[in-house]
């Protein structure tokens, strides 16, 4: 059992999220995984149960536990166990793999997703249900989660009591009526507001210049009289929050020799809508973590109305992203051998072009093979990613669950690319497998293409996957569609793209599977 926390007195703090996970992303599928556990009791014998899971499906990882395709999770209890058991205790939850669990559930409660506490039922909300059905994305989701946040919860003991979301946006509001931009620095400086005021820290951008980190960082050691190391300060916290505001839809960074944050206008009209939005909490509510939970699961109704309202503000045709791209080409000098190494250094943290390194890794992808895509085909066809991007071009949030990755077609055709970094075996075939199929046969606008091709593109393909797609080829071609499907390790799609051979590799590979298959029947 954990031992009783002494709560110690509130005091102001820099704004902050966990750290172990950076990118926001990746919350989706850890709440995915851990959501057949609703209602199920966060005792140490369920606990263990849902970690293992999150090792089983990829979520989490360890050199010293090796996960195999006949893996069972009762061959790798004992292996968790171990390998988690310097970590302390946590959030109310006992050290080891109970406090390995929190480390992934303090952001969601935090933004109101889910109710983790130890030795109580696991809750979801409906936001977070919504989020893993595929009824909103992910920049929804975080968006009008972020706009019920609030500093002081009963997850944070300090005596900052605001929205730090909402007070960030307006700063950025009245910068931009300035015709000016939030600089990273200052950023850093905002993470301290005590109050949320923002005329008060206008004021403070006014008489006090930040050139650099370190000029931030002297700052708030001096004016918050803080012990925390240069980097936490300066890169680690900030980071995080960074990313939220990003998935959130909310900003998009330039750089122009300084980082540069500004308001996403491409959502500004949304924006607008959601600071309209009267949310506020009691005192009861920022301090119970149950009250705090059912509170944020409420007024649901009056955002998804907000949201459904401006979900045409996200639909880009093909004319419209075309000159979007090209201008990103034509701005970077982004060349085919540029992007194809774009998309080689994915997952290494290094970059080719600054301005993308915000990008998370596996929107980059989706990004970067658009770009790809544009520079091949980009005259000859309509093409259309439909991942969320800002008024520059650059994306923030992936394509809705009802949409496919990038659509390319005219009049004749249609080709859907699906693209993905996942390379867990149970996580492909779980995510990345009946939704393509679906994508590639229930978009009406669509439905008058004779001929339809499909690539789906992962870093590897599990035999197990590849036996899906060869199972939809037949099943496809059984059916009477002029289809042609092929699944594709990342390489050998660069390889196919850069040739421009694409279409008669499709269908290749789909007459090779109808052959094959026509032989063993025989």
């Amino acid at each position: 059992m954990s031992k009783k926390r002494i709560k110690r007195k509130p005091t102001f703090k820099q704004m902050a999220f966990e750290t172990a996970v950076r990118n926001p992303e990746r919350y989706i599928e850890i709440l995915k995984a851990v959501s057949e556990f609703e209602n199920v009791v966060l005792n140490e014998k369920n606990l263990l149960k849902i970690v293992v899971k999150l090792y089983l499906d990829g979520v989490v990882s360890s050199n010293e536990i090796e996960i195999l395709e006949e893996t069972k999770p009762a061959d790798i209890e004992q292996l968790v166990i171990d390998v988690n058991s310097t970590r302390r205790a946590d959030g109310g939850f006992p050290s080891g793999y109970s406090s390995r669990f929190w480390t992934y559930m303090r952001t969601p409660s935090e933004l109101g997703f889910v109710y983790a506490r130890y030795g109580e039922p696991f809750k979801l909300s409906d936001i977070c249900k919504k989020l893993i059905s595929g009824e909103i994305d992910e920049q929804e989701a975080f968006s009008i989660q972020a706009v019920k946040y609030n500093r002081r919860n009963p997850y944070r003991n300090v005596s900052n009591d605001f929205n730090f979301f909402t007070f960030i946006i307006k700063v950025l509001m009245a910068l931009r009526e300035k015709g000016k931009s939030l600089s990273y620095e200052q950023f850093i400086v905002a993470m301290f507001s005590q109050n949320g005021n923002v005329q008060e820290f206008l004021k403070l951008l006014e008489n006090k210049k930040f050139n650099d980190n370190e000029d931030a960082f002297n700052f708030v050691k001096q004016e918050y009289k803080v012990n925390t190391k240069f980097k936490t300060i300066t890169q680690d916290y900030p980071d995080v929050v960074r990313r939220v505001f990003i998935i959130s839809g909310f900003i998009s960074i330039r750089f122009t020799g300084k980082k540069l944050i500004q308001i996403n206008e491409s959502k500004l009209k949304y924006i607008e809508a959601l600071l309209k939005f009267d949310f506020n909490l009691s005192d009861v509510e920022k301090t119970t973590a149950i009250e705090y939970f059912n509170k944020l699961n409420s007024k649901s109704n009056e955002l998804y109305l907000i949201i459904d309202s401006f979900r045409k503000d996200d639909v880009i045709d093909g004319e419209q992203y075309v000159n979007k791209i090209y201008n990103i080409i034509n701005d970077y000098n982004i060349t085919e051998d540029i992007i194809i190494e774009s998309i080689e250094k994915i997952g290494t943290r290094r970059t080719v072009i600054d301005e993308f390194k915000e990008i998370p890794e596996p929107l980059k992808l989706e990004f970067f093979i658009s770009i790809f895509i544009a520079l091949k085909y980009g005259k000859e066809y309509a093409i259309r990613p439909n991942y969320k991007a800002d008024h520059i071009g650059k994306p923030y949030s992936h394509a809705p669950g009802n949409k496919g990755d990038i659509e390319i077609f005219t009049k004749e055709f249609y080709w859907l690319i699906e693209v993905t970094l996942i390379r867990n075996k149970t996580q492909q075939l779980n995510n990345e497998t009946a939704n393509v199929i679906r994508h590639l046969y229930s978009n009406e606008e669509f439905e008058d293409r004779l001929v339809k091709y499909l690539s789906f593109v992962a870093p590897t393909i599990h035999q197990d996957v590849r036996e899906f797609f060869d199972f939809s080829i037949v099943k496809s071609i059984s059916n009477g569609y002029d289809v042609s499907i092929k699944p594709y390790d990342l390489n050998d799609f660069i390889e196919v793209t850069s040739v421009s051979e694409n279409f008669n590799d499709m269908k290749n590979y789909t007459k090779g599977v109808i052959n094959e298959f026509k032989n063993n029947l025989n």
